[in-house]
Order: C-alpha cells, then sequence, then structure tokens
C-alpha cells in the first residue's frame, strides 16, 4: 500500500475528434493559453461512467451522439505526467461526419493533421505528425523502434513547431492516427467520417484525407465495392447524377470473403 490518498487520483476522460473538412482530415483541440493546445478533457465525476463522461463532452461538439462513432483507445497513467498532482487520463476516439459537428466555443479549434512515413525497416519506423491550423503549426518525429517482442515508440518535437502541444497528448494522438490509417481500407472505421450515404468520389476523398495521399481511382472502387450497398439513390454532384451508396456491416460475412 502506498502512503497516496486515493482522493488525490484524478481520473480523466480525453477525447480525439477526427473528422474531414474540405478534404483533410481534422482534430478538434482545445486553447489551454500561451499557445499550448491539448485535447478536450475533463475529470470523470464520481457518479459518471467513464462513456458518460465522453457522452457529455461530445454534446458540446456534435448534433447527434447516434451518428458517431466512439471507442476507448488508451490509458496514459505515468506517475509523475502532471506536476503536483496524480492524474490518470483514458483517451476516447470519436469519428464523425463535419456535418454533424458544431463547435460554437472559440476556444475549441480544429487543426488538419497528417501523419507520414519517412522510412521504415525491420529495425523501425521514422514518421513526421503535423498539426497545423492557418501558418501556425505543431510537428514531431515520431519513431517506432523494434524492442525484442514489442514496438518501442518514441517522439521529439520539431523546431519547425510554433505551438506547443499539452503534457503526453502527441501519444494519444499518435496511438488514433495509426489505428485510423492502418483500419481505413479493412474495416468499417472509415465510414464513420462521412454522412450515412455518400457517393464513391466522396468516400475516395475521406480514404485520401486519412491516409495521407492520393489514390487510383479504378482501383480504391473496385477493392471497396465489396463492402458497399447501393441505395437506389442519387444526387447531384459535380453537375452530374451520381449513385449514393451505404456502408454494408455485413460485407465480412458474403459468400466471396470466406
Amino acid at each position: 500500500m502506498g502512503n497516496m490518498d486515493s482522493s488525490l487520483i484524478l481520473h480523466t476522460a480525453d477525447i480525439v475528434l477526427l473528422s474531414v473538412k474540405e478534404g483533410r482530415l481534422v482534430i478538434l483541440l482545445q486553447n489551454k493559453g500561451n499557445g499550448e493546445w491539448a485535447l478536450p478533457g475533463d475529470i470523470i465525476s464520481f457518479e459518471e461512467d467513464m462513456e458518460e463522461t465522453v457522452m457529455r463532452q461530445l454534446s458540446h461538439f456534435v448534433t447527434s451522439s447516434e451518428d458517431l462513432y466512439f471507442r476507448q483507445l488508451y490509458t496514459l497513467g505515468r506517475a509523475m505526467r502532471v506536476k503536483a498532482e496524480r492524474v490518470i487520463t483514458t483517451a476516447y476516439l470519436t469519428l464523425t461526419a463535419f456535418e454533424n459537428v458544431k463547435v460554437q466555443d472559440e476556444n475549441y479549434q480544429w487543426f488538419s493533421i497528417s501523419k507520414t512515413t519517412l522510412a521504415i525497416s525491420e529495425a523501425g519506423r521514422q514518421s513526421i505528425l503535423s498539426l497545423y491550423k492557418g501558418k501556425e503549426s505543431m510537428q514531431f518525429l515520431i519513431e517506432d523502434l523494434a524492442a525484442g517482442n514489442y514496438i518501442r515508440t518514441t517522439s521529439k518535437v520539431m523546431q519547425e513547431s510554433v505551438l506547443t502541444l499539452a503534457l503526453d497528448h502527441i501519444k494519444l494522438i499518435n496511438i488514433a492516427m495509426d489505428q485510423v490509417q492502418h483500419r481505413a481500407a479493412s474495416t468499417g472505421i472509415l465510414f464513420n467520417l462521412l454522412r450515412e450515404e455518400f457517393s464513391l468520389r466522396e468516400l475516395q476523398i475521406a480514404y485520401e484525407a486519412v491516409i495521407g495521399k492520393k489514390t487510383d481511382t479504378a482501383n480504391f472502387r473496385r477493392d471497396i465495392r465489396r463492402m458497399l450497398r447501393d441505395t437506389g439513390r442519387k444526387k447531384r454532384q459535380n453537375g452530374r447524377s451520381v449513385s449514393l451508396f451505404t456502408f454494408n456491416p455485413m460485407y465480412t460475412y458474403l459468400k466471396e470473403n470466406l
């Protein structure tokens, strides 16, 4: 038993809220003052479940709680991560269509976000993770190094950075980016960034925003069609009529995938 009073331990729930705006992947951050930004978060009250704390916070930013995806992402619990306090933080990854978002408090701002791999080998991977708003930016060098039977990840702020990120929130953002990028084309996670019905072009734009590069249209459409259901409806897009699709959650059980 330690000597610390458990009542002095704070547990917060933070949100990694991602969306796609004008063809760019964006993340919502909170202005902490003096050029420092942080993930939105709050203390989990005694009478709340963690998920209730998350939903309470999200209610300030989204118009419909039914049209979003969220799941527990990671817990930070290093003893001295916050000076003079013992704070445990559990982060939740949240995805939603930009049309479902309402941000009315100027202390919360959207940042464009990207993660680009510089080099990869059997020994590890080196990437640049960038967050930028207008001409202001934060850039981090991320290194994933093979360490026995696990991967050890480190991050370093680059000199080009004008703004700063609070605490160890870069670790949470980096984990979220890896999960979204690696699972974008293999699971239904990508579709949470779109409205319920979408065109193939809108889907491709969202995919390219997540992975941070252009894709071959013919190959993308061929590979993604197995995950879609044609609604039979159409809309005007760029002056022509296009078909509307929706995600088919049963795609993994279809005959061609068995």
